[in-house]
């Protein structure tokens, strides 16, 4: 019985516990999204991801990172066991590495697979999306501490599970039923007066409407303030309807966040983002935090979340620990040092003072005479046929075997050799101390390359050879057949301008027409058809491109002929531009947050907006080391924030350099290939 009770008590302390936690990350970086949340985010997002295809996984254990494929323009369903679930379009979180095994089995299952639906658990912090592929499964999000992500037959068996555990409650393992974690009471769904008393036992106000009616700490504190009612007072002090009364408010406040949400995120004094909310929290403003209204409550957790991963606590690197370990015994081992160095310097200071007596005295002792004269008469006393110097607590014995003189020389060499030892220990100590300084101040940079790659986003147009023109007109070109294949069809209106290089083999380039223009937006549309075309690999040194309206291109052959992927017919007359010259500017163009976008054209227009910028030539060296060669350069050039450099994508920069080439300086910031 004994047993039990003790047990029953441990368990109760360790939710206490755990919900006390929970409140007190008021005053920290917010980790994770609450019930109401997650009831917001699904009512808001609920229609662009219904009706969609998951295209791939990426990711690892904990999280997973879901290509969707809908209507519009692709975008990622982040998930993220225990923490959070939202949409986002960086492509910065995608590893090019090998998949693991927890991926591997979750594109077993959701690959290609359509979300038919997605809902919450009631008041719950799980969200639930029903997918079909060859079969149906429900796809359980947990965002509870220690939460899982598990795929789930109809029967309830689970298929995959990004982790295996043995709970008291649950067992999550491949093949075992599934079942929910344990229901908390709720003011979701609970009648408030039946909370009154849950409440009423709370420690203090704030904690017994988060503890006694499921509350989230956020809400709690924010009803409270808004009420103008001190959180720290004893709810057991209140009335039975002023309590009753609170919990109306906080169950209003929260349907009218769920109906009409002001989302936003919460910064500090740094600009560093430390929550995000579906409503202005006043509370943290009052106390001089900065509310940034967003245009959406998934914006505000996306842009939370890219500053997050990136300032996430990190444990402190083995080599500085190290370090640490090293300056701290060369410390103890100064500070040892000095005690004996200011020793030493007393006798010294003494011996100089008293030197003819102290010699006499000493000679005397070494003829072994038991009664010296003078021994009284000094701080110092005869001892073993030697001197022993007495000053305060510390004692220095001459050596008999040496004359006094060496002795005298050997004191002072002594003290010579411990100042240098002191003196080496702290350059030793000023150098580990700087090379620390060098390792975080790296360990940071890396946080902000890592935070700025986090913050990119494709737009749909960068998945092809892509400028806007000097008129701000845009102009696509594909990659390969198949992008050739899949703009035309999917992009060319009657209006729009295709424009070809006149050889076989090279990009189809679409001016996409929505306001007035000019011959000039031809012409730099028709830098990408010649660059990236079979001229740049032959090395010519220009070529002629023809334009046509979009109306004169067809896929339909003459009868009897054939039209391959990625080729077209023209049917009507052509315009030309000629000798289009095989120059390609380069650069990197900065945008918000000093996220980096790599941007091609002719080389004055791209002059004009980039922040550094080459022009390329065709040659003679790979384009993966022409792409390492301009990082380089505009690295160097500190035109641009070097971590904004160092998050460009090499391969992303691969991809946009025709083929082998040569930078060259006629118009370009950068230096000659040597």
């Amino acid at each position: 019985m004994v047993k039990t009770s003790i047990s029953c008590y441990i368990i109760d302390m360790r939710k206490h516990l755990i919900l006390l936690r929970d409140l007190l990350y008021w005053d920290r970086m917010k980790k994770g999204m609450s019930w109401l949340d997650l009831a917001t985010w699904i009512k808001e997002n609920r229609e662009n991801v219904v009706g969609s295809y998951i295209d791939n996984i990426y990711g690892e254990s904990n999280k997973l990172l879901l290509k969707i494929r809908g209507s519009g323009e692709p975008f990622y369903l982040s998930i993220t066991a225990g923490e959070s679930i939202y949409i986002t379009r960086r492509t910065g979180l995608i590893g090019h590495g090998e998949p693991g095994s927890i991926v591997m089995g979750f594109r077993r299952y959701l690959r290609e697979s359509r979300i038919i639906d997605i809902y919450q658990k009631p008041c719950d912090r799980i969200a639930e999306i029903k997918v079909v592929g060859a079969n149906e499964y429900r796809v359980i999000v947990e965002l509870i501490p220690r939460g899982v992500v598990s795929i789930v037959d109809l029967d309830g068996i689970i298929k995959f599970s990004n982790t295996t555990a043995t709970m008291k409650d649950r067992v999550i393992r491949i093949g075992a039923k599934y079942s929910y974690p344990p229901t908390q009471v709720s003011i979701c769904n609970s009648d408030p007066q039946s909370l009154v008393p849950n409440v009423k036992k709370g420690y203090d106000l704030a904690r017994g409407l988060i503890i006694g009616a499921g509350v989230p700490p956020d809400i709690a504190e924010e009803t409270l303030y808004r009420l103008g009612l001190d959180k720290s007072i004893k709810p057991s002090s209140l009335a039975d309807n002023e309590v009753e009364k609170i919990l109306d408010e906080v169950r209003n406040f929260a349907e009218r966040i769920t109906t009409n949400p002001e989302p936003g995120i919460v910064i500090d004094a740094s600009e560093k983002p430390q929550g995000f909310y579906p409503y202005e929290p006043k509370s943290l403003v009052a106390r001089g935090y900065v509310f940034r209204r967003t245009t959406s409550f998934n914006e505000a957790i996306d842009v939370f979340y890219a500053y997050a991963d990136a300032y996430r606590v990190e444990e402190k690197p083995a080599e500085v620990i190290r370090i640490e370990k090293s300056i701290e015994k060369l410390r103890n081992q100064i500070s040892s040092a000095e005690e004996e160095l200011s020793i030493l310097k007393k006798v010294l200071e003494y011996v100089d003072a008293n030197y003819q007596q102290l010699e006499e005295l000493f000679e005397c002792a070494r003829k072994k005479i038991t009664d010296c004269p003078g021994e009284t008469e000094v701080m110092a006393r005869v001892k073993n046929n030697t001197v022993e110097i007495v000053l305060d607590n510390a004692r220095y014995s001459l050596n008999p075997r040496l004359s006094f003189m060496e002795n005298y020389i050997e004191l002072r060499k002594r003290i010579s050799d411990i100042e240098k030892r002191i003196s080496r220990g702290s350059s030793e100590i000023t150098r580990l101390e700087e090379e620390i300084k060098k390792i975080l101040a790296e360990r940071e940079r890396d946080k902000v390359v890592r935070m700025i790659r986090s913050l990119m986003r494709q737009e749909w147009y960068e998945r092809y050879h892509w400028l806007i023109t000097s008129e701000g007109l845009l102009a696509i070109g594909g990659m390969n057949a198949d992008q050739n294949e899949k703009i035309v069809r999917k992009y060319l209106r009657e209006n729009d301008i295709f424009i070809h290089a006149n050889i076989q083999g090279g990009s189809a380039v679409i001016l996409l027409v929505d306001r007035e223009y000019s011959e000039k937006s031809i012409q730099e549309a028709a830098t990408l058809a010649a660059c990236y075309s079979r001229a740049w690999t032959a090395g010519y040194g220009a070529i002629d491109v023809f334009y046509a309206k979009g109306s004169q291109v067809s896929k339909s052959p003459p009868p009897g002929e054939y039209l391959g992927k990625g080729a077209f017919m023209i049917y009507g007359e052509r315009g030309w531009i000629r000798n289009v010259p095989l120059l390609l500017g380069i650069g990197v163009e900065i945008l918000e947050h000093d996220v980096p976008r790599i941007i091609v054209g002719p080389p004055e227009l791209v002059s004009k907006r980039a922040a550094s910028w080459s022009v390329l030539a065709p040659g003679d060296r790979d384009r993966r080391e022409i792409a390492d060669r301009l990082k380089t350069i505009w690295l160097k050039s500190g035109s641009v924030r070097a971590e904004a450099i160092e998050a460009i994508d090499l391969e992303e920069l691969v991809k946009r350099i025709p083929g082998r080439s040569r930078i060259i300086t006629d118009l370009g910031k950068a230096k000659p290939d040597q």
